[in-house]
């Protein structure tokens, strides 16, 4: 499937969990909008959000003065512990709902793939959750509803800048990457400055910035140890050889950067007695490709292993 914008890093697998989460996103928001949006008490999109979305006044217990207020009393039916969970999968607009697709599009299956598919949704998810209430710590008298996937995303972005830090990122037409690209990194930190200030500010005034602010801390801080202990992802359907031997992670990414601007999809592993951690950048590394494309990846990476011709004697 043709990305317009992606990522460099190589996608041996569909990422499902990424798509399943969009899928539940976009149901979600056409339930929202069966719901008549007069503001009845009853089945109004707005009782929808106070419903299932997080009202910080009731997580924290500290209504006073907005204990009547209809959206606390609506809130009330559920535990406030359920309410954290469910208001990640609703949203307040279209433009919420497709920003937070978009994201996730281009960022999540590459953390899908690095943390395996039977801890990227707990990680995900869990992050996203202590981030809402570290919004309901800061707005804890608040009887406005917060809702959205933006603490998942936030958690991704994090995850991604820690786990691919030279990752670039591409637009593309017909499936084939244009220019040498953007590295990713830099939109992904120019956010997250934008929303540390905003929060600390108080700027965008009806945004819960501290969801931010707490889901890309969290993904950040979280992302190496969520995936210590894998040997690898999965790489079925595609027989993958070793086309070259790097002497370090950095070095490896090099020749993997290489690779994908010339529209190779590589990926770098350990290699096998060499048991040392991805972040350490330390220790040799294989550059795998897909037996098809091997000869093309020799042709590139093979005249960076001869050098320069030494000067001959006169």
């Amino acid at each position: 499937m043709a990305r317009i914008l992606s990522d460099d890093q190589p996608r041996p697998r569909v990422p499902v969990l990424t798509y399943a989460l969009m899928a539940a996103w976009t149901v979600m928001w056409i339930v929202q909008l069966t719901r008549p949006d007069d503001g009845n008490i009853d089945d109004s999109a707005q009782a929808l959000a106070c419903r299932w979305g997080m009202v910080p006044a009731h997580v924290t217990g500290q209504g006073g003065a907005v204990a009547g207020d209809p959206c606390v009393v609506l809130s009330t039916e559920h535990s406030p512990w359920v309410e954290v969970l469910t208001a990640q999968f609703l949203h307040a607009s279209w433009w919420h709902l497709i920003g937070n697709l978009l994201f996730i599009w281009v960022f999540a299956p590459s953390v899908e793939e690095r943390l395996g598919r039977a801890r990227f949704l707990p990680f995900v998810i869990g992050a996203g959750y202590v981030a809402f209430l570290a919004e309901a710590v800061f707005d804890a008298g608040s009887a406005q509803p917060i809702i959205g996937g933006s603490g998942i995303v936030a958690a991704v972005l994090g995850a991604y800048v820690v786990l691919f830090p030279r990752a670039r990122l591409h637009l593309a037409w017909t499936g084939e990457r244009r220019g040498p690209g953007l590295p990713a990194w830099i939109p992904i930190v120019l956010w997250a400055a934008w929303a540390t200030v905003a929060a600390i500010t108080g700027a965008q005034a009806g945004t819960a910035n501290w969801v931010h602010v707490a889901g890309f801390a969290l993904g950040a801080l979280l992302a190496i140890p969520a995936g210590a202990g894998r040997a690898g992802p999965a790489r079925p359907e595609v027989q993958w050889v070793r086309v070259a031997i790097a002497r370090n992670q950095p070095e490896a990414e090099m020749i993997q950067g290489m690779l994908a601007e010339a529209g190779i999809p590589a990926y770098v592993r350990r290699m096998a007695g060499f048991d040392v951690p991805d972040y350490l950048a330390g220790g040799p590394r294989d550059i795998m490709v897909p037996g098809e494309r091997a000869i093309e990846a020799h042709a590139l990476i093979d005249p960076l292993d001869d050098g320069p011709a030494a000067p001959q004697g006169s």
